[in-house]
C-alpha cells in the first residue's frame, strides 16, 4: 500500500513538473528576464548620481572587495549587477560636489572611484521643464519662484548627473505643455522646455 501511494505521489509531482515549469513566473526561464535587465536594459526608477568604486567579474569577487569598501568606511555600498559583471557603488548623492568630495576621500584610501550618471525610465508623460538647480535649496528657489508668479505644484526631482530639475507635470499632450512653457518663458524662466518623460 505504501509503495502504491508514493508511486502515485511520485506521478503527480512528475506530471506538474512536466506540465506546469513556469508557474509563478513571467517567463518560462527566469535567468532570461535577469539577463535582459542586466544587459542594458536596466530599469532604473530615480536619476541620479553614483559613485563606482569598481567592477568586478564575478558576484563572489565584489562581495569580497564590498567588504573593503564598507571596512574603509563607505557603509552605504551596495553591489549592483550590470553586462559586464557586478560594480560596487555609492548611490544617493544629491550634487555633483558631493560627489566630487566622495571621490577625493575615497581616493585617499585607495580607491579609484568613477562618478556615473544614471537616468531612469521614462514614464511617457508631457512635461514642463522649469529649471534645474546645482542643489537642493537652489531648486527650491525656483519652486517658490514658480509659486510667487501664478505656477503652483512644480516638484523636484534628482538629476542625472547631480542636482535637481523643477517640473509642472499634468499635460494631456505636447501641445498643452509647450503651450504653458510659453506662458513660463513671459514670466521670467528662460530656460523653460517641455520634455517627453
Amino acid at each position: 500500500m505504501r509503495v502504491a501511494r508514493f508511486s502515485a505521489l511520485a506521478a503527480v509531482a512528475g506530471a506538474a513538473a512536466f506540465l506546469m515549469p513556469s508557474l509563478g513566473l513571467s517567463h518560462s526561464s527566469p535567468v532570461a528576464k535577469r539577463a535582459q535587465q542586466a544587459c542594458g536594459n536596466r530599469v532604473e526608477y530615480v536619476s541620479g548620481l553614483e559613485a563606482v568604486f569598481g567592477r568586478r567579474k564575478t558576484q563572489q569577487q565584489a562581495l569580497a572587495f564590498r567588504t573593503q569598501v564598507v571596512a574603509r568606511g563607505f557603509v552605504n555600498a551596495n553591489i549592483i549587477e550590470g553586462c559586464d559583471g557586478f560594480r560596487v557603488v555609492v548611490r544617493g548623492i544629491d550634487t555633483f560636489d558631493i560627489g566630487v568630495d566622495l571621490q577625493s576621500e575615497a581616493r585617499k584610501e585607495g580607491f579609484q572611484v568613477t562618478l556615473e550618471c544614471i537616468k531612469a525610465k521614462q514614464l511617457g508623460r508631457w512635461e514642463a521643464i522649469l529649471g534645474h538647480g546645482r542643489d537642493r535649496p537652489s531648486a527650491q528657489a525656483i519652486v517658490n519662484r514658480a509659486d510667487a508668479v501664478g505656477f503652483p505644484g512644480a516638484k523636484l526631482r534628482p538629476d542625472p548627473c547631480g542636482g535637481f530639475e523643477v517640473y509642472i507635470a499634468g499635460f494631456d499632450n505636447q501641445s498643452e505643455a509647450q503651450v504653458f512653457v510659453g506662458n513660463a518663458k513671459d514670466r521670467g524662466f528662460a530656460d523653460a522646455a517641455v520634455e517627453l518623460n
